[in-house]
This record gives C-alpha cells, structure tokens and sequence, in this order.
C-alpha cells in the first residue's frame, strides 16, 4: 500500500507536512536565488570594469594630451618657431634648436627620442637621452609625413629608428610609439617643419596592467583600427596584429555608433562560442587621425568563478537555513506528537483493563486539557462503576439475609393472625393492635423487591415502632409527627427513618426512670428534601459529636453491610451509594426547642439511582 507509512501517523504526516511546507519554497527560492545571483555578479561585474576602464582610458587620455601639448612646443618657443621659419642653418641655431629639443624631451619622462626636421634649411635634428645629433636632410625621415590636413597622428607600437641620421653616436633601438606632428606657418598652412616624438610604452603598460588581473584569467588590449596590439597580456606580442577570432568583429562594433552601453561610458558585449565566449568592455580613445580601442575581456569562467563564490555562499547559507528549519520541523512534530503519543500509550493500558492508570502530561495547551478531561472522565467512570457494583453488592447482601429471615413468611403472618384473632375474641382489643402494627414491621422488612419507597412509607413504618414501644414503656414515651404536602410521595432508599429512630432508644432513653420525647419533620427546603429526627435526650457531648461527624465523613460504601447492625453509619452509607453528593445527614446536639440529639436528613426531590417505581 503506497504511502502507507505516512497515513498512518500523525507524527509522520506533521513532519512530512513541515519538510514540504519549508523545503519546497527554500529550494525554489536557492535557484531563483543562484540565476539572480548570476546574472546580478555578471552585470555587477561589468559594471565595476566599466568603471574601471573608463578609469583607465581618462589616464591614458590624459598622458597623451601631455604629448599633444609637448608637440606643440615649436610653437610657444618663439626662438625655435623663427629658426624654422627662415631656415637659418649655423652654430647658434643649432645650439639653440639643441636646447629646444632638450626641454621637449624632459617634459616627458617616456620620450626616448625627439626628431625635428627643418625643410628649409633642409637639415634633420635627433636628441635622445642627453645625445644630440644633426645632418642634412633634403626632405624629412621615411614615416613622418602626415597626409595632408592632418594636424596630430600617433603611430602604433614599433622599433625606433635613426630617422637616417647615421652620425655616431648611433642610439639603441626600442619599441616606441611615435607622436608626428607637421609644423604650419601661421596664419598660413605652409610646412614649415616636422616634429616626431618616440615614446616608450612604460607608461601606457603602467596604466593598462592596472585594469585587469592577470592570473585571474582577465585581458586587456590596446588595439588601433587595424588591430596591432599596442598593450597586451603578451609583451612578446607588442606591436602584432591580433589574430584572435573576435577581434575584427569587435573592432567594427567599435567603430559604431551604438552598441550595449555600460555603466560609466563603457560599451559592453558578447561574443565568441562555447569555451571562448566571453564579455568584452570596451572604450574609444583618441589618438591623433584614429581611434585606439582599449577592450578588456572577461572570460565565462571568470564570471562563473565570480557567481559561483557567491552562489556557494548562498547557497551554503540556504542549506543550512534548510537543515535548521528541518530540524526545528521535526522537533516540533516530536513536541505536538509525543504528548498523543503518551495519551494514546495511556489509551491502551485502559484498554487492557488498568482502569487505575494515571494519566498525568503536565500541558496547559489543547491536548493537556484533552488529557485532563480524559482524566476526570476515568474518575467518574471508575466511581460509577465501583458504586453500582458495590451496590450490586449491598443489594445482594441484604436480599440474602431477608431470604434467610423469610423463613415460611406465610407461617409467621398467619401464627400472628391466629394470636390476634383470639385476643379479639378474649376482649384484647390492645393487644390485637400491637400484633396488627408487628405484622406491618414485619411485611414492610422482608419486602426486599422495592428498592425505593415513598417518604410517606417509611413514616409510617417509624409510627409502627414507635406504637410498639410506646405500648412498651406505657407514658414514658410521646412523639410527634409532621410532614408537609406533597412531601410524602417523594422517593428515598428504604429502612432509613427507622433505624435513626431505634438508636434513640438505644443511646438516649433509660428505661428506668426518664421520659422521652421523640420528634419527625418532613418539609421542602430550598428545591430539597429535609428530614429532622430529634429527641429530649441527654444529647452527647462535644468529643463525641466530632467523633460521631468525623466517623460519617470516612464512611465508605462498605459500611452498608455491617452485620446484623443497623445504625448511624449504615443510613449514611446507603444514602451515599444511592444519591451520591446530593444527599447528606447532620449530626447536632443540644439544639431548641427539645435540646438533645438531632439526626437531619437532606435529600434530593428526585434520586439519580433510582431504579425502581415507588409505590404510593
């Protein structure tokens, strides 16, 4: 049977409920969280190399406006301008034009070498680290002439060269960048010489290694429109065309107008496939007649190694989260449950007929007040047991023992008949009276088939002895009887006015010498039935009267069946198995107007056990 072993505890299906209720929505929200996440990092990442680039691309601005304005030295050195514009060619010109290129090349600290060339006076000028050299020249070096209109042009990355001034000393060769700059007459565009500026790349690798880390996977490249690499991760490549596969493609979204704008300026993109795709930022910088492209690339494996940092941590943070609240949602299924569980364990041992079992949780909430009322329920029904069997019990007892006093009844009624029958006929009117109310004792004692009889029964079988001991005693004895309306057919158990009568005989009257008054009330008080039975007795004293009430507060359903003596505790006993807390007596002594023992009788209008129809 599938799921069987969830359907069939609660435990399980709260625990199972909780996982589900929990972990489903903490699952969902770790994968909305990771491709978030993901996506988050990714343009966060290209946000800050947006940043980062634009950083980088206003630096290198920056530096190669400090070439433009060292290029156009020629023109705020009036000196220098002058000798160029007449072409003047002797000793002090050329010290002072030693000078010029002297303070061009210091303005600078990459400016490796400087190269003017005066076409007028047909002569070329090279200065590099404190050497100076000159020759003629009839027009100016190989590489330096700019079409026309072009003010300013910044040649890529290549070896410097001598310009074709062989004059020793000969200068070393390095990779330079060049600065070429025609120098015009103003107010007119006439040439009047050129200016070449051979910078070393310290600076522009300087500014560029700042951009990217290196051993994290990251390249940066400063590319001009033909893709000739100016920077590099590969210094060996400094100066080569770029033969990756995005280069091209990346160049001419360069040299577009729009594209994927990133934070900060920078233009962001995707390209290349599988393993090599990546994200390219990318900025325009000007240099002279053309765009340089300064382009970093992050590769996916850095953006996934990026992601996956956070995505671990989160992820990290949720599963925990998730054992935690799993956790918590079996120790709370174990905390609703267990107190069911003892409850039920409770359940079975009262099934196996421990009906004593203590059924104790110590819980304020619903299932410790389901356990309590549970508890006053076992109570009650092991006090309802407990007293219809003892009941049963005193039934029986007292059905055995009338048995054993109906001994041939019939023989006993008729002897009895026969001795009242002669004493008419002998002129004992008395004394057929007597046998008469005998006989009515008698009949009214072994008739055990009533449970219950009317108060009005038991009245008169209590003036039946009471006529008997009267005859008895002769004037020593009075009694008085009331009851109001209505209250002699109210049920009560039978034999219970009776023996409280007797033990005034027994305890407050001397046959010797006193007299004794015996009184009987029955009236309605506040929706119950109360009886008084007093006498003019000596009453008891104090002691005694605690004694005599503390002995009917312990009284137990057994002292029903106390042998042959009926008395005190047997009524209470009675009273207590039939009506239970509805019913009472009262003991008091020396109370008005007859000042000596009083027995006081309160007893529900309607018995809860009764059992049998009263008889009128």
């Amino acid at each position: 049977m599938k799921f069987y072993w969830v359907r069939r505890s609660i435990r399980t299906k709260l625990a199972v409920f909780l996982l589900l209720a929990i972990g489903i929505p903490m699952l969902v929200s770790i994968t909305i969280t990771n491709t978030r996440t993901a996506r988050f990092v990714e343009e966060d990442t290209i946000r800050q190399n947006s940043n980062l680039l634009y950083q980088g691309k206003t630096n290198l601005d920056n530096y190669f406006r400090s070439f433009f304005q060292t290029s156009l030295a020629p023109y705020s050195d009036t000196t220098l301008y002058r000798t160029l514009e007449t072409g003047r060619s002797d000793y002090l010109t050329d010290n002072q034009i030693f000078v010029s290129l002297q303070l061009m090349s210091s303005s600078v600290k990459e400016i490796y070498q400087v190269y003017l060339h005066s076409p007028l006076a047909e002569r070329g000028y090279l200065y590099s680290k404190g050497q100076y050299k000159r020759m003629e020249q009839i027009v100016n070096a190989p590489g330096t002439s700019l079409p026309e209109g072009v003010a300013y042009s910044i040649r890529p990355l290549h070896m410097s060269t001598n310009y074709n001034i062989s004059a020793a000393p000969p200068f070393l060769s390095k990779r330079v960048i060049t600065v070429i700059r025609p120098i015009l007459q103003i107010p007119s565009d006439k040439q009047i010489g050129t200016l070449s500026l051979d910078i070393t790349p310290e600076m522009i690798i300087s500014i560029c290694d700042q951009l990217y880390q290196r051993d994290q996977g990251e390249e940066v490249y400063l590319l001009d429109p033909s893709g000739v690499i100016i920077y590099g991760p590969d210094s060996d490549r400094f100066g080569l065309k770029l033969d990756a596969e995005w280069a091209q493609e990346l160049l001419e979204q360069s040299s577009l107008p729009d594209g994927h704008d990133a934070p900060g300026g920078a233009r962001s993109t995707r390209l290349g496939g599988g393993d090599h795709e990546a994200v390219f930022i990318y900025e325009q910088i000007e240099a002279g007649d053309s765009n340089w492209t300064l382009v970093k690339r992050i590769p996916d494996s850095v953006l996934r190694r990026a992601t996956n940092q956070v995505t671990q941590v989160n992820t990290g943070v949720l599963i925990g989260s998730l054992l935690i609240v799993a956790a918590a949602a079996l120790f709370i299924s174990f905390w609703i449950t267990g107190p069911i569980k003892r409850l039920t364990g409770y359940v079975s041992q009262i099934q196996s007929g421990q009906l004593q079992t203590d059924i104790h949780l110590g819980q304020a909430d619903e299932i410790g007040q389901l356990a309590r009322r549970f508890r006053m329920m076992m109570e009650t029904i092991n006090n309802l047991v407990l007293r219809e069997y003892k009941l049963e019990l005193a039934n029986k007892t007292n059905q055995l023992k009338a048995l054993q006093a109906q001994v041939h009844p019939h023989f006993l009624y008729n002897a009895l008949q026969s001795i009242g029958t002669t004493a008419l006929k002998r002129g004992v009117p008395d004394l057929y009276k007597l046998i008469m109310q005998l006989g009515k004792m008698m009949r009214y004692s072994m008739n055990t088939a009533e449970e219950f009889v009317a108060i009005s029964q038991e009245i008169d079988h209590a003036r039946s002895y009471l006529e008997l001991q009267r005859h008895r005693f002769d004037d020593k004895l009075t009694y008085e009887i009331a009851m109001d309306e209505g209250v002699g057919e109210a049920p009560l158990p039978r034999m219970v006015i009776q023996p409280i009568v007797e033990n005034v005989f027994k305890h407050a009257f001397d046959p010797s010498g006193g007299e004794v008054h015996v009184s009987i009330r029955c009236f309605r008080e506040d929706g119950r039935i109360r009886i008084e039975i007093a006498d003019n007795g000596p009453g008891v004293k104090p002691e005694r009267l605690q004694a005599l009430r503390a002995s009917l507060l312990g009284v137990d359903d057994e002292s029903a069946s106390i042998g042959e003596h009926i008395g005190l505790a047997n009524v209470a006993a009675r009273l207590a198995l039939h009506c239970g807390e509805e019913a009472s007596m009262r003991l008091d002594s020396g109370l008005e107007p007859l000042g000596g023992f009083s027995v006081t009788l309160l007893l529900p209008d309607q018995l809860p056990s009764q059992t049998s129809e009263v008889s009128p």
